[in-house]
């Protein structure tokens, strides 16, 4: 915590850095001190946000009051330093007599909990108890989490064992919402959050209100003029675009070369990984495991995989349902390779991050952007073209939903899907056979 050599000024405020120092960064933010105006500062965040402090001691403790934003951060709604050091004075003199704005605030609060459930807890309740309609089951657990960090309050992300982390991120988008009575929540609360997540990303903002609906659906609250009701007239109506997918696969005319890249690493397990998707369809996450915050999704493991059958099966997908994947030669060769010598429970592919090799191929390979995820977007574009669109939605173990054709009509034996597999898998290496 540093005291400046000069006056605290708009123009300083702009300019002062955030965190950088371990116990900063544990912390959040840094402290500014003015030079001339005693328990007068300046609070930076590591996420940028700026905010004018006070702090004096009262009845032999430090007491400290956040006085208003300060410009330069990211948040609209700042004060001058000179309005601040003038709530500094107000806010002062109120503690030396015995009132403490903050509390009664936090009094307040209080009254409002015992008077109604907060969004906070209406929302815990929400992922605990709610029932997917199709077929009764729960959330799966990366959802629940999905759903309980948009009220998260942000921060610095821990330091990993590796070096990593320590990224600072914001509040979750619902986050001013938590505390709120989740009857208190009005059509202005709503609209205000939409904008301003908005503006960092429109698809967010679109996720977070469908959170917000559903939960306030799920324990039957009707905000009023709700701009997200459809009884709501369409001027004051918030109108959610539909998810769209944008699939960026690798070009037609770079996939030999891309596959070619990627198999001068073979045997590598990032870059038989990443192979291993775009033979198969699978998602990164089925393949490759992935953690967030509150769920873990192992990954392909070796007691899924039936070397003798060549067939491996992934177990309580995104939709659901276990998937079974009948390995063409080229995908079983890969799996064999990482398979050997594994205990049962060990990953088959034992790498939390390919990104640094997929760098690597995709530059030999003169190709931008491939992720592990658009590998799985190549696979399904490549076999568009060679197999029947029933069997791709199996392949890339996609619902049928309302497909009463596809539910009750076709029927797709283990050997037909092998042999799907098996297309895309020989046309994949012929396009890298004819690459020059």
């Amino acid at each position: 915590m540093a005291k400046l050599d000069k006056r605290l000024t708009d123009n300083l405020a702009r300019t002062l850095p955030g965190p950088k120092t371990a116990a900063e960064l544990k912390a959040s933010y840094v402290m500014h001190w003015c030079r001339d105006t005693p328990g007068f500062g300046l609070r930076v965040t590591a996420t940028g946000d700026r905010a004018f402090v006070c702090e004096r001691r009262v009845d032999g403790e430090t007491v400290r009051r956040t006085l208003g934003k300060a410009p330069g951060g990211k948040a609209a709604g700042a004060i001058s330093a000179d309005a601040a050091r003038k709530l500094q004075i107000e806010i002062s003199s109120e503690l030396q007599t015995g009132v403490d704005r903050t509390k009664v605030k936090r009094e307040q609060r209080k009254v409002d909990k015992e008077e109604a459930v907060t969004f906070e807890e209406a929302l815990k309740a929400y992922v605990k108890g709610k029932r997917r309609a199709k077929d009764g089951l729960p959330l799966k657990d990366r959802t629940k989490a999905d759903y309980l960090n948009m009220i998260s309050h942000g921060g610095v992300r821990a330091i990993r064992k590796d070096g990593t982390g320590g990224e600072p991120f914001l509040d979750g988008p619902l986050y001013e919402l938590a505390d709120k009575p989740v009857t208190k929540i009005k059509a202005d609360d709503i609209r205000r959050i939409y904008k301003a997540t908005e503006k960092r990303s429109v698809r967010r903002a679109t996720y977070a209100m469908q959170v917000l609906r559903a939960v306030l659906n799920w324990h039957g609250i009707q905000v009023d003029d709700s701009p997200l009701a459809k009884t709501t007239a369409g001027k004051d109506r918030i109108i959610l675009p539909p998810t769209a997918g944008d699939p960026h696969p690798i070009p037609p005319e770079k996939l030999g070369p891309w596959w070619n890249a990627a198999t001068a690493h073979a045997g590598g397990v990032a870059a038989d990984g990443c192979r291993f998707i775009l033979l198969t369809g699978a998602r990164p996450g089925e393949v490759f495991g992935s953690t967030g915050e509150g769920w873990d999704e192992p990954g392909l493991l070796v007691e899924n995989v039936d070397i003798k059958g060549a067939r491996l099966i992934l177990l309580d997908t995104k939709n659901r349902k276990d998937h079974t994947i009948a390995l063409s030669t080229q995908a079983l060769k890969i799996v064999k390779t990482h398979c050997k010598g594994k205990k049962p429970d060990k990953k088959v592919f034992d790498v939390a991050d390919p990104g640094k090799t997929l760098e690597t191929i995709n530059a030999a390979a003169e190709v931008e952007g491939i992720t592990p995820h658009k590998l799985r977007h190549t696979f399904v574009s490549v076999s568009e073209e060679l197999v029947s669109g029933y069997a791709l939605k199996r392949m890339i173990n996609h619902s049928n939903a309302n497909d009463v054709t596809g539910n009750n009509y076709v029927g797709k034996s283990e050997n037909q899907m092998r042999v799907a597999w098996q297309t895309v898998a020989d046309f994949i290496e012929s396009s890298a056979k004819a690459t020059p």
